[in-house]
């Protein structure tokens, strides 16, 4: 992350009970639990997508609100050394299903088009000690990370994180991520706000991966290109 420029990410998130449904199962959730919920307030604030100016994740910011009203998103605060010169260098926006109005096809032309995945899991059903290759829980060409989240305890204050790789994953790709994979646990508390840093290394080390490969723009030239389309309007 270029810390001159400012830089835009796309996650996707969505709380599971249980695996091995296939993913349109997990596509059609519709309610959150208070403790996803409480654990979603630590990855970024609850954002109107209506007129929304700021990277809306090619989520639908007209009236029409095809993909909700409401959309999870995070920016980068103001360094406390320099308040009167920040400009936002780093900006997150979820992809949240359960905010996407019902429909398989909806929720996964976003969430399919995502390199990370965060699942939220509150029942422990799944094993992944020493496995952090091999799983894809959503389908699709992309969705190279998935982060897993269980609670733990009986009170629910500490969580297991477990970063799990895409299975047949690029060689350079898988190269890039390797240091970033394994689980670890910690206090639920402080669960958020690692998961969001993590989804966002994971998913800077995926686009480096694959911007010669697929050639790939930053986002600062993806805005340009935005920009340029425009121009046919003033004239």
């Amino acid at each position: 992350m270029n810390a001159d420029s400012t830089s835009y990410t796309r996650g996707s998130e969505s709380s599971a009970a249980e695996f091995g449904r296939g993913d349109n199962w997990i596509l059609n959730v519709k309610n959150s639990s208070p403790l996803f919920t409480n654990f979603c307030s630590g990855l970024g604030t609850l954002t109107s997508l209506k007129n929304l100016r700021i990277f809306s994740g090619g989520m639908d910011t007209s009236d029409y609100a095809s993909d909700g009203k409401f959309a999870l998103c995070w920016i980068e605060s103001p360094s406390k050394m320099e308040p009167s010169i920040f400009v936002g260098k780093s900006m997150v926006l979820f992809h949240s299903v359960p905010l996407m109005p019902p429909g398989v096809n909806t929720r996964k032309r976003h969430v399919g088009n995502d390199f990370v995945h965060i699942v939220f899991c509150e029942e422990s059903q799944l094993n992944t000690s020493g496995n952090d290759v091999g799983m894809q829980i959503i389908s699709g060409e992309f969705c190279f990370v998935t982060i897993l989240i269980v609670p733990m305890c009986e009170k629910n204050n500490m969580a297991s994180i477990t970063l799990i790789l895409k299975e047949d994953l690029d060689a350079r790709v898988k190269r890039n991520l390797s240091h970033l994979t394994g689980s670890m646990v910690m206090p639920f508390s402080a669960s958020s706000v690692y998961v969001r840093h993590l989804a966002i290394r994971a998913d800077l080390a995926c686009r480096s991966a694959l911007q010669d490969t697929l050639g790939l723009f930053s986002n600062w030239q993806e805005r340009m290109q935005q920009i340029r389309r425009l121009e046919r309007y003033a004239e």
